[in-house]
């Protein structure tokens, strides 16, 4: 198996063996502990949110991005991240009233003055993840990761259980971040030194500088609609609207982030070579969209029944807002990876100019959209996700010369079959009323159907399929 290959295979089990087992636990605190608890973590949320843009600063890409890489590098990098850390927690620290007095709820001081810790800790394995992700090195990144959920997932739901509600959360999320912190720090077998380089800071900044800047502007955005709703609206609104968002973005932003894991440094790798770098963006583009468009249409469909089932009736107004954004999340790949090609050749200049465009019609969208109601917020997002994916096509179509065509047309397929499988799904829950049968029986007709189709459309992706059915017989043969 190719180091790629197995580079796939290893942060596919990583980010869904952990984040599967996190969503698990998360499901099992949701049902315990209030809406409005969880509305008070994500208020503070949008501080570290931001706050953790900043301590990276765009130069785990950076030293992704370059082709030669020092112990200078990687020790200014460290240093750099600690340094901003330390700084950005005395500042929340010292602003916690103001936040606390912004939300009018008191609570915040002190979870803010905790909360906060994380960015600290956080800091200390931004480098050891980056250069286990250079190596495509995601089994160790797996071990740390499953290590954590599982410890601070089980401290979670007994702090739960004993009814220290939002406590619980923060003691889930602090715990946590001590676990994979540690864990990486050791299975990494790294150690930083007091090494710090101007020269190495300021070629690495002139690249990660940019995507700091395009990343804090996105960032910017989405936390914005949080702060606006939290202090607009009540606490168990902003709970509804982020379970909503935290909840369709699950399957999409994982696979996504597990293709672009892979694809980036790929991309990178073949940066001189355009006709192979399109070739290879092709082709994971398609098959995320395989991958990450049903999923979404099966949460479209299947809302109800599955807040019903997992989250109980207290839930159920997060409905509208899971199905808004799963439409939304459905562009998602296409929106992150089609900026790829553009910063793996190096031009992350032209990704922070055409961001400065997208984010100023998000804003428009979000100021108009937010004194109506948090629905209308959620609608203006799809839109602004519509605008943001005609950019970025447009922007790779000028940079790398992918024409539109090389991009739509090879999606068609896929779209077409997801379009199918809604409909079969959705005459389904028409058909019966038991919230039970609607959610499995829903979820195996669309597995069947979507795998119907992919024969019908003779994807590629099917032999891919078949050829992980012929390798696991193989297996369970030889044992």
């Amino acid at each position: 198996m190719s180091q790629i290959s197995r580079g796939f295979v290893w942060s596919g089990i990583e980010r869904f063996s952990v984040q599967g087992i996190s969503f698990i636990l998360s499901i099992i605190i949701a049902r315990i502990v209030s809406p409005s608890s969880y509305g008070l973590i994500v208020m503070i949320q949008v501080f570290l949110s931001f706050s953790q843009i900043f301590i990276d600063g765009g130069f785990a890409n950076a030293l992704i991005q370059k082709k030669e890489r020092t112990e200078t590098d990687y020790c200014t990098v460290f240093l750099f991240n600690l340094l901003v850390a330390i700084v950005l927690y005395g500042v929340l620290f010292f602003t916690a009233p103001f936040i606390a007095k912004f939300y009018n709820e008191p609570q915040l001081v002190s979870l803010t003055r905790v909360v906060s810790l994380n960015l600290i800790i956080s800091s200390l394995s931004i480098v050891q993840r980056a250069r286990l992700t250079i190596a495509l090195d995601f089994k160790t990144q797996t071990k740390a990761g499953l290590l954590a959920v599982i410890i601070s997932g089980t401290c979670g739901i007994i702090c739960a259980y004993s009814g220290m509600e939002v406590w619980a959360l923060v003691v889930q999320g602090i715990v946590s971040q001590i676990i994979i912190s540690i864990s990486l720090m050791l299975f990494s077998k790294w150690t930083p030194r007091l090494q710090f380089s101007i020269d190495s800071f300021k070629n690495m900044f002139s690249y990660g500088s940019k995507l700091m800047a395009n990343n804090l502007i996105t960032s910017l955005y989405i936390n914005l609609a949080n702060l606006i709703i939290g202090k607009r609206y009540s606490s168990a609104d902003l709970a509804y609207y982020n379970r909503g968002f935290t909840l369709s973005q699950f399957p999409s932003t994982n696979i996504a982030e597990v293709m672009n894991r892979i694809i980036f440094p790929v991309l990178a790798r073949l940066q001189d070579d355009r006709q192979e770098l399109v070739a290879a963006y092709t082709k994971y583009l398609h098959l995320s969209n395989y991958i990450i468009l049903p999923l979404m249409m099966l949460l479209i469909v299947l809302a109800h029944p599955l807040i019903e089932v997992l989250l109980t009736e207290k839930w159920l107004p997060a409905v509208p807002y899971i199905q808004m954004f799963s439409l939304n999340f459905m562009l998602y790949a296409t929106a992150q990876q089609s900026g790829n090609p553009v910063a793996a050749i190096g031009h992350s200049g032209i990704l922070l100019k055409y961001q400065f465009v997208k984010r100023a019609v998000s804003f428009v969208l979000l100021i108009f959209t937010v004194g109506i109601s948090v629905t209308a917020v959620c609608w203006g997002v799809f839109a602004s996700s519509v605008f943001e994916v005609v950019i970025n096509m447009y922007v790779l179509k000028k940079d790398v010369d992918v024409s539109y065509r090389k991009q739509i047309i090879p999606q068609i397929d896929v779209i077409s079959s997801v379009c199918i499988l809604g409909v079969c799904v959705y005459i389904w829950t028409l058909l019966v009323t038991n919230v039970y049968l609607q959610l499995f029986v829903g979820c195996i007709l669309g597995g069947v159907v979507y795998w119907a189709t992919t024969y019908l459309f003779n994807m590629k992706e099917k032999e891919m399929i078949q050829q992980l059915y012929i390798n696991a017989v193989k297996r369970i043969k030889r044992k």
